[in-house]
């Protein structure tokens, strides 16, 4: 075997090992579930939107029919199939919000309702929870990768741009590396993103399959609780809580009316400068070899 391909092997084995994180495997979260229950005063709760994802057609496809939700990074909505819908935020759009980890996202808003004769309206009459159960096969690595659902009174197709979006979410812990149930607001009038809360499910996720978020409001309020349960395989329940207990979500600020997404995020990561160098090297190494049996050659 020649120099250079002696070579050639070696510089391969060694970004194989060392450059794992720049070329990662994609973040795919799944959804199983998502839907809502509404209540009145007139009449108690009772669910009004599912969607099972069992249709085989991605989103902006759903219940309502072809046009059920308002997409945002519609690429990032790669595949529906077998009752659940994967999700690519690699391959969605920018965030809007900049002063966050994560880069990209793709989301799915309801498209109704903004009227109050509408049976789907959220007003501040009413009662709701907006549900999202998700898979925990695929879970977040690194702060800026999330899934979850979110709450939001944006409506830019009619003009109203909205200044409140909480998201409820799965992601990581910048500070301990955590995987951890989040609650974030955005305002994009401001453009500033806030972790309001974070808890670590860390312990509990070797028994973990699939975990249930909500986002509530009682009747007559006009301020969000938000919550989650993680199952195990049995349909057991792990763990349970409340996030964001200690805060005031207001959400109904000059709006009338609030809408259900869900959403995934991710984050556009930078190779290491190890990883960097070494590549930097490998090259360098390639060249040098080649310089060397080419003069071994033209000497023979």
């Amino acid at each position: 075997m020649s120099i250079f391909y002696r070579a050639v092997m070696v510089i391969g084995i060694l970004i194989t090992f060392n450059a794992g994180s720049a070329f990662a495997v994609p973040f795919t979260p799944t959804i199983d579930e998502f839907w809502i229950v509404k209540g009145s005063a007139a009449a108690g709760p009772s669910e009004i939107f599912r969607d099972s994802f069992n249709n085989g057609i991605p989103p902006p496809s759903g219940p309502d029919g072809a046009t059920t939700y308002s997409l945002y990074g519609s690429a990032g909505m790669t595949s529906e199939s077998g009752g659940r819908l994967t999700m690519t935020p690699s391959l969605g759009g920018t965030t809007l919000v900049t002063n966050t980890y994560a880069d990209l996202t793709t989301n799915a808003l309801r498209l109704v309702a903004t009227s109050p004769t509408n049976a789907s309206f959220l007003g501040v009459a009413s009662s709701f929870e907006i549900h999202g159960l998700f898979d925990m096969a695929n879970l977040p690595t690194v702060s800026g990768q999330s899934f979850g659902i979110s709450a939001t009174d944006r409506a830019v197709g009619l003009g109203n741009l909205g200044n409140d979006i909480y998201s409820l979410f799965i992601g990581v812990s910048g500070n301990t590396g955590d995987v951890v149930v989040g609650l974030r607001h955005n305002d994009n009038t401001t453009n500033l993103s806030t972790v309001i809360d974070a808890i670590s499910i860390q312990s509990l996720l070797s028994n973990a399959v699939q975990i249930e978020l909500m986002l509530s409001k009682a009747l007559d309020a006009s301020q969000l609780t938000a919550s989650y349960i993680l199952y195990n395989g049995s349909n057991g329940i792990l763990g349970s809580g409340s996030v964001g207990s200690n805060n005031v979500l207001s959400i109904y600020d000059g709006e009338n009316y609030i809408r259900a997404a869900f959403q995934s995020t991710d984050r556009i990561t930078v190779p290491e400068p190890s990883t960097l160098l070494l590549l930097g090297l490998g090259a360098a190494g390639l060249s040098f070899v080649r310089r060397r049996s080419t003069h071994f050659r033209i000497s023979a």
